[in-house]
């Protein structure tokens, strides 16, 4: 039984299971202030077993710190309503970010990474291999956008259960109208592609 419980364990490091004790579970959602230029948040993360494939999603998620809408003013839900729908004038100020993601352990090197990814048709592909460093500088709208508050950086095509690092920083300044603050997401992407 010790023999069979040491082979299962060294699979397990082979293959980059359990290697990382410190690493987040996805999905994980943070507050941060990306508003700020320099802000800078990273964490070591578990890519998710997910049944319809392997894309992980990094989101800014951007809105008022309220339960339901309901409890915003007027000002407040006109803001809300741009940040989900757009500005009238298609006015808007852009979070840049730079966003960089490094293999830890037995993940693979060779990575896709889907940008401006609004719709699948119009998505915009890029694929890494290995010693090519896994980054991408993106803005991202304040108001508009394709899923409401749930702003996309990038989409990533991980392996399952492999671990990874993410960096992400703020590159300028952005005014947020009061009450608007902005949370750092990472998920699994859930629909089939």
């Amino acid at each position: 039984m010790k023999y069979v419980m040491s082979l299962l364990l060294s699979a397990s490091v082979l293959f980059g299971f359990g290697e990382c004790d410190k690493c987040a579970k996805v999905p994980m959602n943070v507050p941060v202030d990306f508003s700020k230029k320099g802000t800078v948040y990273e964490s070591d993360f578990q890519a998710p077993w997910n049944i319809w494939g392997s894309l992980v999603q990094f989101n800014l998620m951007v809105g008022f710190n309220v339960s339901s809408s309901s409890l915003l003013s007027e000002q407040e839900k006109k803001i809300d309503n741009y940040i989900w729908n757009g500005h009238p004038e298609n006015i808007t100020p852009y979070f840049k970010v730079k966003i960089t993601l490094t293999p830890i352990g037995w993940a693979s090197e060779d990575v896709t990474v889907i940008l401006n990814s609004a719709e699948w048709r119009n998505r915009k592909e890029k694929h890494y291999v290995t010693g090519q460093k896994i980054e991408e500088i993106v803005l991202v709208p304040l108001y508009g956008g394709e899923k409401g508050h749930a702003k996309t950086i990038m989409i990533a095509d991980l392996q399952r259960l492999r671990n990874y690092h993410v960096r992400v920083e703020s590159l300028e300044d952005v005014e947020l109208p009061k009450g608007v603050s902005s949370k750092f997401v990472i998920n699994r992407f859930s629909t089939k592609h």
